[in-house]
């Protein structure tokens, strides 16, 4: 009978405590004793009901082999006797010293040398790796086969078992996606990653290590949280999710994402830079799995969630500003799944192509003009066919990176242009609305292009402009890859601020904003100074290095 372990110790320490306790050598391949198997797990698959409704369906639970996961071979005392990963099919072998008790560890972590190193942890119990293993078994002469399986837990009315199957349900969804890029770019090697996967992860901010997680997202720094809060909302087997949350890692690991995270839906017109990465994240999803039904699953016996399509759903405030339109435009631009305006097929390729190179060093912020533009330059040919598809969701034809020329205002006042401009020893006004939400939504900041042609101190001020007072910041960033803040201006509750620092040549933008997310006004200056310049009284060096707000990625 296999059980799962939990290994509480970091590996590396467990391994040096065991070498001394054992007798026994490890062998090379080839020698001693063969032992071979296959892993598999578990994988609950999805129904969608009459009355619209998504659910996990345990009464077709699904056997699915583990690919490239890490194997050991262990003795009694412990000491790892051999270590493989299984192949693409679940298939593992190892080789053992005759007449020994030993065992094989299968772990929550796919490993290939120089190519990938994707592991589940437990964020609950200080990032302790699943496994599952099987008993001690003697190794004999002969060869011998020892499956693995990972169960699920299901108990026919809820979950009455140990949930194993469920990490190794998320490294399968994730070599799914990772083999479409292995496709694109067949000598790709992947940055490591964490997934935190907990059944105490829930949705409900607070303290990650007790499994407060808000909800399955991508933090930014080589980490997925995942929600796995059964009766509420598990997420290990919906694979759009997962392949979701690791599209933001792609972004930000090959790619570049300069999304401001937090909230989002469908049919939010939202800040370019977050509607282009959760479009992206929704679109690479249906892409790996070549299946364009969206899915999450929740409630009861996770039996209330929802999907939706992601190629032909019903447009909602389509354009340039809405998520399912970036999804609607990646996936097509995919498919063979030619219809109506779409009358083009890529393949992941192109994309791919895209994003990892003109998208990245794009001058502009991340958005769709600046992928459609990167996308264009490569694949020239297809120029007209894209605009087509472009056009279908309201947008119109896309030029360059910084969205010039566009029509569709989302019908708020202050939406375009996308990118003002701002010259040395000018001011422009700018506004900030709050119409569709706050934070992240359309309207709630202003971007400005700013070219610096000789090095100097300068100063770029906010003063209130009309009858609305508010919080003005201001961000700089420097115009290349990779795209950081330079600073922020450091008054906080003030109805002006100032941003002062030495500039180089080159270009720059600007993020100005109403840190109130009021309806108000301000006139946006550019100066240059000599170097007797000082800071206005009350800018302390603390608030003077202060950081614009981020969110994670959902």
């Amino acid at each position: 009978m296999f059980k799962s372990l939990f290994i509480s110790l970091p590996l590396t320490l467990l391994l040096m405590f065991m070498v001394g306790c054992s007798q026994h050598s490890p062998v090379n391949p080839g020698e001693g004793v063969k032992i071979s198997g296959t892993v598999t797990f578990d994988r609950v698959p999805v129904k969608i009901e009459s009355y619209g409704l998504i659910k996990l369906d345990y009464n077709n639970i699904q056997k699915v082999t583990g690919k490239h996961l890490l194997i050991k071979a262990l003795d009694k005392n412990g000491e790892v006797l051999y270590q493989t990963s299984t192949d693409s099919n679940g298939h593992y072998t190892v080789y053992v010293p005759e007449n020994i008790d030993i065992k094989i560890r299968v772990y929550a972590r796919m490993l290939k040398e120089n190519k990938w190193d994707v592991s589940v942890a437990d964020n609950t119990a200080q990032k302790a790796l699943y496994v599952i293993e099987g008993g001690l078994h003697d190794s004999g002469s002969n060869p011998t086969q020892r499956d693995l399986h990972a169960a699920s837990g299901w108990g026919g009315n809820g979950y009455t078992g140990s949930r194993d199957a469920a990490p190794f349900a998320i490294l399968d969804s994730i070599n799914t996606v990772m083999q479409k890029v292995v496709q694109a770019q067949p000598n790709v090697q992947f940055p490591q990653l964490t997934v935190n996967w907990s059944v105490n992860n829930v949705a409900a901010g607070g303290e990650r290590s007790l499994g407060q997680i808000v909800t399955s997202n991508y933090d930014g720094d080589s980490n997925l949280w995942i929600l796995g809060d059964a009766n509420s909302d598990t997420d290990e087997y919906d694979d759009h999710i997962i392949i979701h949350e690791w599209g933001h890692f792609f972004e930000d690991k090959f790619s570049r994402s300069d999304s401001i995270g937090g909230p989002h839906s469908a049919g939010d017109a939202l800040d370019i830079r977050v509607a282009f990465g959760e479009g992206f994240g929704n679109a690479i999803s249906a892409i790996a799995t070549d299946n364009p039904i969206y899915f999450d699953t929740a409630g009861y016996n996770q039996s209330s969630g929802w999907f939706m399509d992601v190629e032909s759903g019903a447009p909602s405030n389509p354009g340039w500003f809405s998520e399912a339109s970036i999804q609607r435009i990646l996936y097509d631009l995919y498919d063979n799944n030619n219809e109506g305006s779409d009358n083009i097929h890529l393949g992941f390729t192109p994309i791919f192509n895209a994003m990892v190179n003109k998208e990245r060093h794009t001058e502009a912020f991340t958005s769709i003009f600046s992928f459609i533009d990167a996308l264009k330059s490569e694949n020239s040919r297809y120029s007209s066919k894209i605009d087509q598809v472009v056009a279908s969701e309201k947008i119109g034809t896309i030029h360059d990176a910084y969205g010039n020329y566009r029509s569709n205002t989302a019908n708020g006042m202050y939406t375009t242009p996308v990118y003002r401009t701002l010259e040395v020893g000018r001011w422009i006004t700018q506004c900030n609305q709050n119409n569709f939400g706050v934070y992240n939504k359309l309207g709630n900041r202003t971007f400005i292009k700013v070219k610096i042609n000789q090095n100097g101190f300068y100063n770029i001020d906010a003063q209130p402009y009309g009858g609305e007072y508010g919080d003005p910041d201001i961000v700089i960033y420097k115009a290349a890859y990779p795209l950081e803040s330079m600073g922020m201006s450091p008054l906080e509750g003030s109805s002006s601020d100032r941003l002062a620092m030495n500039l180089a040549p080159g270009n720059y933008l600007l993020e100005v904003y109403d840190a109130s997310f009021n309806n108000s006004c301000f006139n946006v200056k550019l100066t240059q100074e000599g170097s007797s310049y000082k800071p206005n009284e009350g800018m302390s060096k603390t608030k003077m290095n202060r950081k614009p707000l981020r969110m994670p990625q959902y």
